[in-house]
């Protein structure tokens, strides 16, 4: 068992594993370590690329004297920084980052711009193809004011490119203009890559430990690779789910961490689960929700609603800063039960309560308990939930790596910017 991280099933009803499934289970592992053993996918493989650590440290060091870092991606090019940088920011060191490029709202741009001083920003533009509208978008406007800022030839030095090594159109851009590069690895998807260039580079530059990120990630694949599937915590995450969504019909899984330092955590979760899934027709339907905020937004529906929904919490068992209510609260007879109390206690009961309260009404729901939030335990997070995912996508027949619809809808996109008429 890790001792980074623990999953608590118990409200799970100890859903039927048969011999059946076991041997769906040894199946799956044994496909997903295959995968990494042949070199389809690399992501397994990320807590030992030491060299990766090293070249990032490299460049940081070359590009240090700046104060920003913006990066421009979208998606796996961006989620997992993001929610790293939400966990961390308070505690980082370095740059600060910001980010851009996720989406073509021109007021967030416009609002981006305003605030940075480019004269000291450098620029992260992530994307492997360089075909990625949104991101290109960002990154053709971003350069234009930097140049107009600083020069074309300070601009060259303040961008680094996260793309393809060998090919494609930012590949061509950066070797026209010079601009220092980092690869996209060619067997890891974009949801998978948090523990690559792609995620680590931006972490760096704002002084987070990623060689720690990487020994979380290393501990838990370890223990998905020594243990057997029903006794791997994130492997039975996976298969919990699985059987859940198809034996007992809920396909709407709900992650609600207990902490806003993980808030964009779940949104992270929510791409990596439903982009892998959701295939063939079939696949659930993640939910990111925020313990205890959503307790008065959503729970009315998860406690009374359909019963067509599983709910992870995930609660920090220990809380960075200590904040008490004052004990002048007992002399308010109704809240004096307040008096003195800790706003961690509180939260940790409310975290209980409500997972007590669902299971209660028969509502399934597991809890990941994780010591702190820090770099090597946000690391194991990414693992336990690309192998639970890796898992997943085994156990219900798919590519858990593709994403043909969000391919189909590109291609639409770029028939209505070109002007044509969709039949």
């Amino acid at each position: 068992m890790s001792t980074l991280l623990r999953y608590d099933a118990t409200n799970m009803f100890r859903l039927p594993i048969t011999v059946r499934d076991r041997q769906q289970l040894d199946d799956a592992k044994k496909a997903v370590i295959d995968a990494w053993k042949n070199g389809d996918q690399g992501w397994l493989g990320c807590p030992d690329d030491s060299a990766c650590v090293s070249r990032i440290k490299k460049l940081v060091k070359e590009k240090s004297g700046f104060t920003t870092c913006l990066v421009l991606g979208i998606g796996g090019s961006d989620l997992g920084a993001r929610a790293v940088w939400h966990a961390m920011k308070d505690e980082a060191r370095g740059m600060t980052l910001e980010f851009a490029g996720g989406n073509t709202d021109p007021d967030e741009l416009a609002a981006i711009l305003k605030r940075l001083n480019l004269k000291k920003t450098l620029i992260n533009v992530i994307s492997k193809s360089g075909n990625t509208v949104e991101t290109m978008s960002a990154f053709f406007i971003v350069r234009e004011a930097l140049i107009s800022a600083v020069g074309e030839t300070k601009a060259r030095q303040q961008i680094v490119a996260t793309t393809d090594e060998e090919s494609g159109i930012l590949h061509d851009i950066v070797m026209k203009e010079g601009y220092a590069t980092l690869p996209v690895p060619k067997n890891i998807g974009g949801r998978f890559s948090v523990l690559t260039d792609v995620g680590l580079f931006p972490l760096a530059c704002a002084g987070i430990n990623i060689a720690a990120m990487m020994r979380g990630a290393k501990e838990i694949r370890d223990e998905f690779v020594a243990e057997t599937p029903t006794q791997n915590e994130a492997a039975r995450y996976a298969a919990l789910h699985v059987y859940g969504d198809r034996a007992l019909h809920m396909p709407i899984h709900i992650m609600m961490p207990y902490s806003e330092r993980l808030r964009l955590f779940a949104f992270w979760y929510r791409q990596i689960w439903a982009e892998s899934l959701g295939k063939d027709g079939h696949g659930p339907t993640p939910i990111a929700a925020l313990g205890a905020t959503d307790q008065h937004s959503q729970l009315q529906l998860y406690q009374d609603g359909p019963k067509d929904k599983m709910i992870s919490f995930i609660e920090v068992e220990h809380f960075k800063a200590k904040i008490s209510i004052p004990r002048s609260v007992k002399k308010i007879p109704q809240l004096a039960y307040l008096s003195g109390m800790s706003l961690e206690t509180i939260i940790h009961a409310e975290r209980d309560a409500t997972a007590h309260a669902l299971a209660h009404e028969g509502r399934v729901n597991g809890t990941l308990h994780v010591g702190r939030v820090d770099e090597t335990t946000l690391g194991a997070m990414f693992m336990f939930f690309e192998v639970a995912t890796g898992i997943a996508g085994q156990l219900y027949g798919v590519n858990a790596y593709n994403q043909p619809g969000v391919e189909a809808s590109k291609t639409v996109m770029r028939t209505i910017l070109e002007g044509n008429v969709l039949s």
